[in-house]
């Protein structure tokens, strides 16, 4: 496949199952405590140690998801091309 191709498909995965990771993360979270998720605006109420918690668990997911598709891609990219007609024309 097309080197791009595959950059292309790698960074629509990764952005898919980071965005599934914090839908699935975000149902666990309400379901545990309780209370939704952290988010961006400001709260006064919310407890620190909830949002640092949360900060840790989702960039820890995404981060995991995103190196395991790029060492997948990098695997793809590396594999060899088996064409029989190359391989046919090289032994000639």
């Amino acid at each position: 496949m097309n080197t791009k191709v595959l950059e292309l498909v790698g960074t629509g995965l990764s952005l898919g199952g980071v965005a599934l990771s914090h839908k699935v993360l975000g149902a666990a979270w309400t379901r545990i405590t309780g209370d939704p998720p952290p988010a961006k605006n400001p709260d006064p109420d919310e407890a620190w140690t909830g949002i640092i918690i949360w900060s840790l668990v989702t960039g820890l997911v995404g981060t995991v998801i995103k190196v395991g598709i790029s060492r997948q891609i990098a695997k793809m990219e590396n594999r060899p091309r088996t064409n029989p007609k190359a391989s046919s024309q090289a032994e000639v």
